[in-house]
């Protein structure tokens, strides 16, 4: 990603919303999310492109934990 480092599936971390990660790096950032009731840790590891401002893309593992079925959007607070 464009913080550098391997990162997994796995891994509770995320990509933050371009405008927002290009103003001043959050590489390395812990956020609290919360989701449907459901709260996780994760850390900025990467720039998301196509996202929104102030939206995150997450990895599968975090996805996951929010969501098993893995579909559609999700909606919460970072």
């Amino acid at each position: 990603g464009a913080c550098g480092g391997t990162n997994v599936a796995s891994d509770f971390i995320v990509a933050l919303d371009m405008q927002q990660f290009d103003v001043d790096s959050h590489c390395g950032a812990a956020i609290t999310i919360t989701i449907n009731g459901k709260t996780a840790h994760a850390t900025i590891a990467d720039r998301c492109v196509g996202c929104g401002y102030n939206n995150l893309d997450l990895t599968e593992g975090l996805y996951a934990y929010f969501d098993p079925s893995m579909d559609g959007t999700l909606f919460g607070e970072w």
